[in-house]
């Protein structure tokens, strides 16, 4: 399991402007300091969990959602202890077999300080799971979502987001954002 942070606005990656120009100006939602998380994870045979997103704001937003995707919302808009205690309920017990924890398991995340309370830990145990806690530093090099999950995640979020900016329908605010 792992989390995603993720902004409303993906600014472009790359530009084309004529050589020499001062500025170049990209299209933006205006929403670059809007912010969720999304939480991924994955089983050992490469079954994917339902993502869990995380919005930051008081309440749940009024939108429709595609099913199976689990929606929150928590004020930081990042995982704290609530959200994992919710991911765990809500996510890695309804993995197929994680209901009757017939048979051991192991749980794979970083040594985010949410992870790492005394009431996450008592939770998973619950499971009949045991934690393997990525230290700190290491999470590049030994994190497998980060390569396998992550990464193809966010290139074809940005693909989605730059067809969505250049050909996509669009609405605004009264203050003009899209």
């Amino acid at each position: 399991m792992d989390e995603v942070p993720l902004t409303f606005d993906i600014p472009v990656n790359r530009t084309v402007e004529r050589t020499g120009t001062s500025a170049v100006s990209t299209r933006t939602t205006g929403n670059e300091k809007s912010s969720l998380t999304v939480v991924l994870g994955c089983q050992a045979n490469g079954q994917k969990l339902p993502p869990m997103v995380i919005f930051k704001r008081k309440t749940l937003p009024k939108e429709n959602f595609p099913a199976g995707v689990i929606i929150k919302a928590n004020p930081k808009g990042w995982m704290d202890e609530e959200m994992m205690s919710d991911w765990l309920r809500e996510v890695y017990v309804r993995r197929p077999d994680g209901f009757f924890h017939k048979s051991p398991s192991l749980l794979i995340y970083d040594s985010m300080r949410a992870h790492l309370t005394d009431a996450v830990k008592a939770k998973v145990k619950k499971t009949n799971s045991e934690l393997a806690v990525i230290p700190g530093g290491l999470t590049k090099e030994l994190q497998p979502l980060d390569i396998g999950i992550n990464r193809p995640f966010k290139a074809k979020l940005r693909v989605a987001w730059e067809h969505w900016m250049t050909d996509g329908e669009h609405t605004f605010t009264k203050t003009g954002r899209q």
